[in-house]
Order: structure tokens, then C-alpha cells, then sequence
């Protein structure tokens, strides 16, 4: 842990010492507008704009991190809130102190997105878990900090607001000073709220509600504290409470998410903050403060875990690849809440009373717990097992865009060192050159193949089969690798690569192909086909090996996504695909290619046998096709005298009984569980062979019976008089 956080320690300063002076700040404010005796719902209204600035910080850090870079936008961004909390000290005017709160919430948002890219850079797959919690806990550690910095002066005089914008310039220092540079950072647009709405309204509508309860408290719980007589260090004590346990509810709370339905978890949590929320103005005492603090935490505990459940439940509904965007429209869910919050619940205690602002909360509370109930009778609960983990994210300020460990995470591109840089040099003027150059260094740096092949792809004088074959021969263990890094960087010379690699390397060819059709999935079938055509006739057992390794390859991708992703993905589709190309190029295999994929994925068994079928009833058309026959009075007219005997309607019929039974007592011996959709295709496409399938079925005993709900009693039309059902129509039904 420590090795994995030491590159990371000047980032973290910066941000434990600029969250301490926001943690300062957000104190001080409410509690020096009631010492300048403004109004409740002025005070809330003064608030709620830092979650206006908050939003479009959101909304702008990433074009502004591209335009300006990393540590520019950090130093102004620092010192704009610098700037904006000393401005407060100066002048007590509401309309002022507004301004420089949009100002404050535009500035910490901005701040965090350039931290939490630079994270992101560092962060690797195993690490970037670690990596967000250790930065919520030094945000959450910076703002508890902060509640008791109020101590060192007194709210009225303009002490405390110094020494807020001292901290945030001093923030500066350990970032500027560091030798980091900022990481590239592509502009991201976030998921529309209605396309959230329709995928997880509750992740939506928690999230809302999320902004306005942790939001109204937390920035409201001041006045409340200080109209009940809690001062000084009971005042620090009693928001940090609240603060603290808005971090520590997050673990036990994630637990219980992960172990149970998530839903049914939110709503006895919500149930529990209903009663603690009742209780508190109850137990508010400046004489015994500890009952107090215990409810504040547990209330403002679940209000922050409600943000990371929303987070959750959103991504139980959205594909992977979708979930940067989801997660950026959350943000802005979130900053809406956040913006009605404070003012809302300070109209409440403008006309009902200082304890109105935890009536308020119930009030939420309850329509929120109702929503709960309402979504889980209109929509069944996924199993455990599939829903998203629990991961830490503070409510505070924006949660991050890249570091959260559910996102896809792309390793970064490994550069070239300055040698190979000087070969991809040498390349534009002289490629001969450049590939003797490419291999010595193949064999002093091994690891340098697969990029530095990549990189002279770009070159359009170099001949690929022959960079691969060259490069390859210097450093024979790095092969597999390097026809990858080519591939991946020339997709459109996948082709010619596996063509070359056919007819002068056939050897490495299986494990080579795969790993092309891999890592270029758009050209893979082009990829394999390629290979099938080159081996057709020589050695068609490879052919069959390579479909199986790609096949085995597609399912163990498939079975490892996510259930949302995989629903999306249909594996049926390149199953199917490969099938068709695979029985053009060799015909006389599709019975060995049609088990082979039923073997490797079984998720796409029907499908497969659909395209199987359809194989059997074209090559009998195409028989009445070449040798039309008719039958006058008894015998057969309309043949020609051929030199080759015609397979008659009798022999056909053996044939297609002979490969149906093949083909279903390989799928009850291989894949039992799927021997019952595939028989009902194969009854369902010839009838007249129910009987048998059946039969065959029904010596498996686990599948007796199993089949008699599937399939209706049909007529049985001749198979061999012109087909006469339509195929486009029996896929459609099926």
C-alpha cells in the first residue's frame, strides 16, 4: 500500500491541505452570516450556490484541464478560491458572499478533476481501488480537520478567512514543485438524465435526493447547532461527527450492499434515519453532547452512503463502456439536489422553526423510502452475484471520472525509449536500414519488439510480413506478441500478415491467428477465414483447431462481462458469423464445425444448429435444383443420364437423418443443458424426425419429458417437396 501511495504523496498533500481550508471555510460561513444576523432562507440561498458553482465546474474542468493542462488549471483554480474566500472578509453582503461561493464550488471542482486524473494515470487495474479510498480518506480526514481549525479566532473577525486562503494557496506548493506532468485527458460527455432515468430510475432518483439531504444538512447543521447553544469545540466536535460518519457508514454499509439485495438494504437504512432524524432534536443538549453526535453521524452516514448506492445501482443498468458518461451525469443529478437542498430546508426553518430542518429531512426521507418500495414491486431484484461492488465515493465534491475500479482501464501506451525513436527516424528515409536497426535492438531488448514493430507499421515503404518475419526471427518468444502490436497498429494488413504467415511460417500459424483475430475483433473473421482458405485443403484439423481456440476465446470473454454487457453483446451473432465463414470455405466440415461451436459456446447452441439447418436444407435444394425430377405414374421422370448417379430423395433422407443424429447425440453427450432448444429447432425444421430426436432425447434420463413442452403437435409436410415454410419467418418466431 505504501509503495503503491508514495508516488502519489505530493498530489495527496496538495489536496489534504486545499480540502482542510474548504473543510474551514464551509464552517465558517454559515455560522459568520448567523453572527451578522441575516436571514434564514438569505443564509440558505448564500449556500446553495457553491453546488451551482460545483456543477459547472463539473461541466468544464475537463475542456479547461485540455486547453491549460493540469497544473496551470490547479495554480489558477487555487488561487481563484484564494482569492474568492478573502474577498468574503472584506465586505459582509450576501449578494458578494453568493458569488464567491459559485466561485469556491467552480474552483474545488475543477481542482478535483486535475487530482484525480493524475491518479488515474498512476493507477493500474489491481491499484486503482486502493488508490480512490486512500483519496476519500484524506478528503473526508482534510474537511473533519477543518471543523476544528474554526477554533484558532473567533467567526467574527476576518482571522479565520485568512487563514482559510493561506491554506489554499499553500496547496499550491507540493504540485508545482513536484516533477509530475499532467496526463493526456480526452473530453467526456456525460449520459443524458433521461436515458438514466429510463435505465435506473432509483440510481436517479437517489442521487437526487442524495444531493438535497447530505447538502441540506451538512450546510444547514450549524445554524441548527448554534441556535441550541453549541459553540466553540462542541461545535466542531458536533459537525465533525457528522462528518466522520459520513466515512465511516460507508464500510459497514458496503458490506450489506454486497451481501444483500441493495434495494432491501436502502430501505431499512432509510427506515433507521427516520427514527435517528426524529430522535435529534430530541437529544440535542450543549450539556451532554455525545447522544447528539451519535445520531448526527448515523443521520449524515447513511445520507453520504446514499450517494456510492446510487452510484451502484446506476451501474447495475449501463453497459461498461458507458459508465465514465453515466457517472458524469450523476454528478450533474447530484449538483441539482445540492443546489435545492440548503435553501429548501432553510425556508423550513424560516417559517417552522430551527428544529423544522430535521422534519424537512423526514419528509424526504419518507418519499424516498416509498419510491424504494415502489420500484422493487415493478422490477425483480438482480441476483447478488451480479450486482456492481460497493466502492467508497465521499458526497462531499465531485466523485471521480477515472478512478473508480468499476470503469474500463486502458494500460498506457508503453513509449519508446530513444533508441528505438532514432529507428522510426532512420525508417522514413531509409527502411532497410531501420529494419536491421529494429533487430538489433529485438535482441538486446525483447520487450521493445511488439512497440517498436507497431511504430514502423506508420512507415509506408515497410512492408509488413516482412518487418513481422524479420523482428520475430530476433526475438522468436516475443512472436505472438509482436503479430499483435502489428495488427492492432495496421488492422487493414491483418489479412496479408495471416495470408504471409500461411504459406512461410504454417507452424506458428494456430496460436498467431488467434491472437490477430483477438486483438482486432472488427477483422477477425476476415482474419480466420484467411487462414481456413489457406488450410482447407493441406491440413483441415488446424482449421478446426483455430476456430475452436477463437471460439473457446469468444465464450470465456463472454461468460466474464458483466450480465448487462452481456446481454448486449448477443454472443450468438459471431458465433453465427463464424459458422457462415467457416462453412464456405470448407463445406465438407460443417457437421465437425457445427459441434465444434455448440462445444465452445454453448450460449449460442440454438442459433448455431439454426445456421446448421439451414446448411442441410440448401444442399437439398441445391440438389432438386441440379437434378429436377418429377414422379409420373410410379417412376422417376426428368432425370438425365448422368455419369454419376444422383442421390435420390431416399438417400438424402438417410443422409439428413444420419447428420441430425450425429449432431444431437453429440450435443446430449458434450452440452446436455442445451440438447433441448436445440432438438426443438431440429424437429421444428424437419418433423418427420420428432419421433427419433425424441427418442434419442429420452434415453438421457435427466431429459425426459423435458422436450414435450416445447414442441406443439405439427403436420408433417414431405422435407423434400420444395420446403415449403418460410425460413426468414421460423427464425423470427424462434
Amino acid at each position: 500500500m505504501i509503495l503503491t501511495l508514495l508516488p502519489l504523496f505530493s498530489l495527496l498533500f496538495s489536496c489534504f491541505i486545499m480540502m482542510m481550508g474548504f473543510g474551514l471555510i464551509g464552517l465558517l460561513l454559515p455560522v459568520r452570516m448567523g453572527l451578522e444576523s441575516m436571514n434564514t432562507d438569505t443564509i440558505g440561498l448564500v449556500l446553495s450556490m457553491y453546488a451551482v458553482g460545483m456543477l459547472l465546474g463539473g461541466l468544464y474542468a475537463r475542456v479547461l484541464i485540455i486547453r491549460a493542462g493540469h497544473i496551470r488549471l490547479f495554480a489558477a483554480v487555487a488561487a481563484l478560491a484564494s482569492i474568492s474566500i478573502l474577498v468574503c472578509s472584506l465586505y459582509t453582503n450576501p449578494w458578494l458572499w453568493g458569488a464567491m461561493r459559485i466561485l469556491m464550488g467552480f474552483c474545488l471542482a475543477c481542482a478535483l478533476a486535475a487530482i484525480d486524473s493524475w491518479l488515474s494515470e498512476t493507477a493500474t487495474q489491481q491499484t486503482r481501488g486502493r488508490i480512490l479510498a486512500a483519496n476519500q480518506i484524506v478528503i473526508m480526514g482534510a474537511i473533519f480537520i477543518g471543523q476544528f481549525l474554526i477554533n484558532l479566532s473567533s467567526p467574527s473577525d476576518e482571522t479565520l478567512f485568512i487563514i482559510a486562503g493561506m491554506l489554499l494557496s499553500l496547496a499550491l506548493i507540493p504540485i508545482v514543485m513536484s516533477r509530475k506532468v499532467g496526463p493526456s485527458v480526452e473530453e467526456v460527455r456525460p449520459m443524458s438524465i433521461h436515458s438514466m432515468l429510463r435505465l435506473s430510475p432509483l440510481g436517479v432518483i437517489t442521487c437526487f435526493f442524495c444531493g438535497i439531504l447530505f447538502s441540506g444538512l451538512i450546510n444547514m447543521l450549524p445554524l441548527f447547532a448554534g441556535a441550541k447553544g453549541i459553540e466553540g469545540v462542541q461545535l466542531s466536535l458536533f459537525m465533525g461527527a457528522a462528518v466522520f460518519g459520513g466515512f465511516l457508514l460507508q464500510f459497514p454499509v458496503g458490506y450489506l450492499s454486497d451481501t444483500y439485495d441493495r434495494r432491501s438494504v436502502l430501505f431499512f437504512l432509510l427506515l433507521i434515519t427516520v427514527i435517528a432524524s426524529l430522535l435529534t432534536p430530541l437529544f440535542v443538549d450543549p450539556g451532554s453532547l455525545w447522544p447528539s453526535m451519535i445520531l448526527i453521524a448515523v443521520v449524515n452516514g447513511v445520507f453520504a452512503c446514499l450517494y456510492p448506492i446510487s452510484i451502484s445501482e446506476t451501474f447495475d443498468k449501463v453497459l461498461q463502456s458507458d459508465m465514465v458518461a453515466a457517472m458524469g451525469g450523476l454528478i450533474a443529478v447530484y449538483a441539482a439536489g445540492s443546489i435545492i437542498g440548503p435553501y429548501s430546508a432553510s425556508l423550513f426553518m424560516q417559517f417552522f422553526g430551527n428544529n423544522a430542518l430535521f422534519f424537512f429531512l423526514v419528509a424526504l426521507e419518507i418519499l424516498l423510502l416509498l419510491f424504494v418500495l415502489y420500484r422493487m414491486r415493478v422490477r425483480e431484484a438482480l441476483p447478488i452475484e451480479d450486482q456492481e461492488k460497493f466502492v467508497i465515493h465521499g458526497a462531499v465534491g465531485a466523485s471521480s471520472l477515472e478512478v473508480d475500479p468499476r470503469f474500463e482501464h486502458e494500460e498506457p501506451v508503453e513509449e519508446l525509449g530513444a533508441e528505438a525513436e532514432l529507428v522510426v527516424a532512420v525508417a522514413q528515409e531509409n527502411p532497410a536500414t531501420a529494419i536491421r536497426m529494429a533487430i538489433s535492438m529485438a535482441k538486446n531488448s525483447p520487450e521493445q519488439a511488439g512497440p517498436l514493430a507497431a511504430a514502423l507499421t506508420q512507415v509506408e515503404e515497410v512492408d509488413i510480413a516482412r518487418l513481422f518475419a524479420a523482428i520475430s526471427k530476433a526475438a522468436p518468444e516475443m512472436s505472438v506478441h509482436i503479430a499483435e502490436a502489428l495488427a492492432t497498429a495496421s488492422p487493414d494488413q491483418a489479412e496479408a500478415l495471416v495470408e504471409w504467415l500461411s504459406s512461410e511460417q504454417p507452424d506458428e500459424l494456430s496460436e498467431i491467428v488467434v491472437a490477430i483475430a483477438s486483438a482486432v475483433p472488427e477483422q477477425s473473421m476476415n482474419v480466420i477465414g484467411t487462414a481456413a482458405e489457406a488450410l482447407v485443403d493441406e491440413e483441415p484439423e488446424v482449421l478446426l483447431d483455430i476456430a475452436n481456440s477463437y471460439a473457446t476465446s469468444l465464450h470465456e470473454n463472454y461468460e466474464g462481462m458483466r450480465p448487462v454487457d452481456r446481454a448486449a453483446v448477443m454472443a450468438e451473432s459471431p458465433a453465427v458469423e463464424l459458422y457462415t465463414r467457416l462453412a464456405e470455405v470448407s463445406p465438407d466440415q460443417v457437421a465437425d464445425i457445427a459441434t465444434m461451436l455448440t462445444d465452445a459456446m454453448p450460449e449460442a447452441a440454438t442459433e448455431v444448429t439454426e445456421a446448421y439447418v439451414n446448411t442441410l436444407v440448401d444442399e437439398h435444394a441445391a440438389l432438386d435444383e441440379e437434378f429436377p425430377s418429377t414422379v409420373v405414374d410410379g417412376e422417376m421422370t426428368g432425370t438425365e443420364s448422368v455419369s454419376e448417379e444422383p442421390e435420390t430423395d431416399a438417400e438424402d433422407a438417410e443422409r439428413i437423418t444420419s447428420a441430425l443424429s450425429d449432431f444431437i447425440n453429440h450435443i446430449t453427450e458434450t452440452t446436455p443443458d442445451q440438447a433441448v432448444a436445440v432438438a426443438t429447432v431440429l424437429v421444428e425444421s424437419f418433423p418427420d424426425q420428432a419421433s427419433d430426436l425424441i427418442e434419442r432425447l429420452q434415453s438421457v434420463k435427466s431429459l425426459r419429458g423435458a422436450l414435450a413442452v416445447d414442441i406443439d403437435e405439427k403436420p408433417a409436410p414431405d422435407i423434400f417437396s420444395d420446403y415449403p415454410y418460410d425460413q426468414t419467418e421460423k427464425t423470427d418466431e424462434s
